[in-house]
């Protein structure tokens, strides 16, 4: 996200923006130069990393698995750009403040004098992005202390922000419900979900050719993600189905306390033919390998937001997940729902995904071609019209449709999928 808002604030006059970081209780501003490199240190270690040891890893399930990651190599230098150039008009309105504040990342949110002091020193209005609650509400799910340090990032936001700007409708109502518990008059809350890379709308899915299908999951290896429900299927499908096993594909790094995890990972031979860890990827190579999927699989018990499955069906690759209500607002009516702790439906639902003739998967499929995927086109015209609104941005060259005045509060519809954002 921080890269799709570099991208897009530094495609606007240089005048009107400048781009700051916070560290500890420190400010510091930064140079345009040094905008552009934080953007291309992102793009070099985000959207073109290339795992050295991918290919061997990958080499171990078939050569044609390879061949689509080189596809996607060859893609890469091709550059389709990621995100797409959207330029504002905006300007500040008389007699508005001078400035206003717009922070994207949870990070230094915690540390209220900052914040005070900024917009004092700024006569500044603060806008602020809340991702999710997961670490204050489930702090089992969260590294040691996370929770207090989120608990005082909400108190900010709850105390001084102008405005908060969340991912989704969940989020929101979730917001609203830690203010009313606190005892906060909430700021404005407007609901922004993020958008999908041009990248991902400009390929079609493709059946692949091999005899042994394979399934993809995409997020860091933590507690909360379910990895190990997974891990514990493909065991028993290795027991069902032998050399016939669908392979399962896990695109994210190691995260926190996943000891349990690491040694199902490292140790159990019988997964070692059929589950292959690929700790980063291009996005031009996870295309490849995706939109070859039987379907994405997300078995998390609780998310704020949940991208993999907007970028899923925006490629047209059926999705199976759990059924918890973020992945509703995000997938519609369209992906296969699952309780995460419903193990027993999760294989038999992969199993049958995993045949060539399965008719469940035949009506997503046909589901999936209704799917209106969020833009960060429309994303940027939300957010002019949201500041215009609540922060005194004036922005007069808008389209209709993104102007103020046909927005809704969080608890209206702004729909996140087509049944979209």
């Amino acid at each position: 996200m921080e890269y799709a808002y570099l991208c897009h604030f530094l495609k606007q006059p240089r005048q009107r923006v400048g781009f700051f970081a916070v560290r500890g209780k420190s400010f510091r501003r930064l140079t345009w130069e040094d905008a552009h490199a934080r953007r291309d240190d992102i793009a070099a270690n985000w959207i073109d990393r290339v795992h050295p040891d991918l290919h061997r890893r990958l080499r171990r399930f078939s050569p044609l698995m390879d061949r689509f990651v080189k596809a996607g190599e060859r893609l890469m230098g091709e550059r389709i750009e990621p995100i797409p150039a959207i330029r504002g008009g905006a300007v500040f309105k008389h007699g508005s403040p001078s400035s206003i504040l717009l922070s994207v990342s949870h990070g230094g949110i915690d540390k209220t004098e900052l914040w005070e002091n900024l917009k004092h020193r700024f006569n500044a209005r603060l806008a602020v992005y809340l991702h999710d609650l997961i670490p204050y509400q489930y702090p089992e799910y969260a590294r040691s202390g996370e929770d207090r340090r989120h608990a005082a990032r909400l108190e900010t936001m709850a105390n001084i922000s102008d405005l908060v700007l969340t991912n989704s409708h969940v989020t929101a109502r979730e917001f609203k419900a830690f203010c009313a518990a606190r005892e906060h008059t909430p700021p404005p809350i407007k609901v922004l979900p993020l958008g999908v890379a041009p990248l991902y709308r400009s390929f079609a899915p493709e059946s692949h050719q091999e005899a042994v299908p394979w399934f993809i999951m995409i997020g860091t290896i933590e507690p909360r993600k379910n990895h190990n429900l997974l891990l514990i299927i493909w065991r028993r499908l290795r027991e069902i189905m032998g050399d016939k096993t669908p392979k399962l594909i896990l695109l994210g790094r190691r995260g926190w306390e996943i000891e349990a995890t690491e040694r199902i990972l490292d140790r159990c031979t019988a997964l070692r033919d059929c589950v292959v860890e690929l700790p980063s990827l291009s996005d031009a190579q996870l295309v490849e390998l995706l939109r070859r999927a039987s379907a994405l699989l997300f078995p998390s018990f609780v998310e704020g937001y949940g991208l993999p499955i907007a970028e899923a069906l925006t490629v047209g690759v059926p999705v199976i997940c759990s059924d918890i209500p973020a992945f509703h607002e995000v997938g519609g009516n369209i992906p296969e729902f699952i309780d995460p702790l419903d193990g027993a439906k999760w294989l038999s639902t992969i199993i049958d995904y995993a045949s060539g003739t399965s008719a469940t998967r035949a009506a997503q499929l046909e589901r999936i071609k209704h799917y209106q995927p969020p833009s960060w086109e429309r994303h940027f015209s939300m957010l002019e019209a949201c500041l215009a609104r609540h922060c005194g941005l004036d922005s007069p060259t808008l389209p209709a449709a993104h102007t103020p005045s046909s927005l809704h509060d969080d608890d209206g519809p702004i729909p996140l999928a087509s049944n979209d954002a």
